[in-house]
Parts: structure tokens; C-alpha cells; sequence
């Protein structure tokens, strides 16, 4: 009997495996082959699990007993502690069993499905001697315990790139450098609030040195107006004072001569006529009067106050 079972659960395991692999043989697409299908299948757990029981059940159908209530409500509960985490991006040729690897550190996973992409794109990336294996665009995640699903990094992105030629010393001595030009700019800046406060401070001074200059000027202008207008009083009031008196001048007389006395003894009547001709020579300003005039080889000088003496030429 026990052979009877073994043998037709051998049967079911062997024709569910070929129907599974038959239908992703089916779906896959010109140059991929049934171990790409089989490999799928693999990575499928709740195939799989559905094969491992077939395969270890050694119990016939007539002792497998029915469900009962406390059961079903275990696995409602179960079922309820899941938790489901959506991938909007799945990295480039990354199969379900890698990414079953990767998320199983973190906690355990039930079920995996990534949708793969548009055939279409596969063949005209394949045409164009592009990658031939499948690519998938996004993917939903199952987590048995929902407080994983929804551990702090649950809407974190991560955006890697890998830099060609670019080692860590190029690192550090781009921070070095970034440093010392913020250092640079710094410094800078530093200085040139000094500048400006310097400036600043230079003007203000000189504003109030002009401030000062020119409140100067005005009390000057003020104290000589006021000379001014009373020196003008003064001004006015002598000149009404000079206009009652009468002009009095005084010249200062200097001394005669005897030689310049007999002179004018004896020539006393030649005087008066050279003082008639000399009428027609007049000069205010100069402090003596001379007339060219030779009479036998003798000019006669004569001065302001109308005494004239004789030169011998």
C-alpha cells in the first residue's frame, strides 16, 4: 500500500514539475531556454513547497484529516501578522532568488514576485546586441512579520554609482581641498568686513571734521558781520563828526640852506618870471617841479612852494 503511495505522489511530483516548467517555457522568448524556466521555478517557493509536500507525504489520502477550527484561525492569524513591501525599481538582470538573498538578512520572507518587462524591449535590446537575459521593472515583497516590512528604512532610495578611475585619495584630497577654499573664502570675506568697517568708520570721521569746519565758518561769518556792521556805525558816525569840523592838513617843512637864502636874494626878480612861465607845469604828486628850461647855461629849479634856486650845469 505504501508503495501504491509513493509511486503516485512520484507521478504527481514529476507532472506538476512538467507543467510548471512547460508554461514558463512557454512565456519565455526566443533565446532563452527551459533550464531559464526551471531556474524560475526554483526561486518559487510556493511551487516548491507544494512539491516538497507531495513529494514527503507518505499518508494516504483517506487518513489526511480536515481542517478544524482553531487551525483556521492560527493561520488567519499568521496570515495576518504579513506585511507586503512594494520595490518600485529592481536593479538591472537582479533575479527574485538574488533578491530573496539580500532582504532575508533583515527577516523572514514568504513570498516574492517580480514582473518582468516588456518582451518587446528584450527583443529589441537582444537585436541590438544588447543583454539577453530578463530584466524585471518592479517587484512585491512578502515579509512574515510586518514590523519588519515596516522597519525606519522602509522609504529610504539608494542611488549607487560606481566612479571609473576614482580612487580614495582623490576623496581625501578633494575634502582637503574643498576645506581650504572654504577657509579661503572665510578669510576673504573677514577681510573685506574689515575694509568696509574701516571705510566706514574713515567717513564718519570725516564727516564730522566737515561738520565741525563748517560750524566753524559759520561762527566766524557771524563774529566778522558783526565787526563789519558795527564798524560801519563807527564809520558813519565819524564821518558825521569830520563833516562839522573843518579840513585842517599839516605839512612837514624842511630847513633852508644859507647858500640856498642868498640865492634867492639875489635872484628874487628872475623868481617871479620863471614862476609865470612855470604855471603851465603842474604836478600834485611829485614833490618838486622842474622846468627844462637853459637860460646861459643855468636851469632854474623850482619847488612846491614856488622858490626857485639856480643850478650851474
Amino acid at each position: 500500500m505504501i508503495n501504491t503511495l509513493n509511486s503516485s505522489a512520484q507521478e504527481t511530483l514529476e507532472s506538476v514539475r512538467s507543467d510548471i516548467i512547460k508554461k514558463w517555457g512557454e512565456i519565455a522568448t526566443e533565446g532563452e531556454s527551459e533550464s531559464d524556466a526551471s531556474e524560475f521555478y526554483a526561486e518559487n517557493k510556493t511551487e516548491q513547497e507544494l512539491l516538497n509536500r507531495i513529494s514527503t507525504s507518505s499518508k494516504s489520502v483517506d487518513q489526511m484529516k480536515p481542517l478544524t477550527a482553531e487551525k483556521l484561525a492560527a493561520f488567519q492569524k499568521q496570515l495576518d501578522k504579513t506585511g507586503i513591501v512594494y520595490l518600485s525599481r529592481i536593479p538591472p538582470f537582479m533575479k527574485p532568488l538574488k533578491v530573496r538573498h539580500l532582504l532575508e538578512k533583515f527577516g523572514k520572507i514568504g513570498h516574492i514576485y517580480l514582473a518582468p518587462e516588456d518582451p518587446k524591449i528584450r527583443l529589441r535590446r537582444k537585436k541590438y546586441g544588447g543583454n539577453k537575459k530578463k530584466n524585471y521593472t518592479e517587484g512585491w515583497v512578502e515579509f512574515l512579520d510586518k514590523k519588519v516590512a515596516k522597519n525606519f528604512y522602509h522609504d529610504d532610495l539608494w542611488n549607487i554609482k560606481y566612479l571609473p578611475k576614482f580612487k580614495w585619495n582623490h576623496l581625501t584630497e578633494q575634502i582637503a581641498y574643498e576645506n581650504a577654499s572654504r577657509a579661503q573664502r572665510l578669510q576673504a570675506e573677514i577681510s573685506q568686513a574689515r575694509r568696509e568697517n574701516k571705510d566706514y568708520v574713515k567717513k564718519v570721521e570725516k564727516s564730522k571734521m566737515i561738520k565741525s569746519m563748517q560750524e566753524k565758518k559759520l561762527k566766524k561769518r557771524k563774529t566778522t558781520d558783526e565787526s563789519l556792521d558795527m564798524n560801519s556805525d563807527d564809520i558813519n558816525d565819524n564821518n558825521k563828526e569830520d563833516e562839522h569840523e573843518t579840513i585842517r592838513r599839516k605839512f612837514k617843512q624842511r630847513k633852508l640852506i644859507s647858500s640856498e637864502l642868498n640865492l634867492e636874494i639875489k635872484h628874487d626878480k628872475v623868481s617871479h618870471e620863471n614862476q609865470r612861465n612855470s604855471s603851465t607845469i603842474s604836478s600834485n604828486n611829485s614833490t618838486r617841479e622842474i622846468d627844462p628850461e637853459y637860460q646861459s647855461g643855468r636851469l632854474f629849479v623850482f619847488d612846491r612852494s614856488g622858490i626857485s634856486f639856480l643850478m650851474d650845469l
